[in-house]
């Protein structure tokens, strides 16, 4: 397993464009089944910074993610909203909350 965290910057001004937008990726990759964990997370000081961290049990479920039409269509509607690129970093999954845990 491994998990990564990607940073995306906004414009001013287009932060809910941005969580309409994303919203449609978040609900599609929790549905898959490579899929883990997909949190979208706000920086409280700088509130258009974004990131999505995100858990997938091997490499080739985070292929098969990238595969979708859900990121796809994320990908080319974002494009218009950010400062810059995406920025990405792949993390190893040391010692993981058990995923059953959020369920008690």
């Amino acid at each position: 397993m491994f998990a990564m965290l990607v940073e995306i910057n906004i414009k001013e001004g287009k932060e809910q464009a941005f969580l309409d937008v994303f919203a449609a990726n978040h609900y599609g990759t929790r549905k898959e089944p490579g899929n883990l964990r997909f949190d979208v997370l706000q920086d409280p000081e700088v509130k258009t910074r974004f990131y999505a961290y995100e858990v997938y049990k091997n490499e080739a479920a985070l292929q098969a993610h990238r595969q979708t039409a859900h990121y796809h269509q994320c990908v080319k509607d974002l494009e218009p909203l950010m400062t810059d690129s995406r920025s990405k970093k792949v993390f190893n999954w040391i010692l993981p909350q058990d995923i059953s845990d959020e369920e008690k």
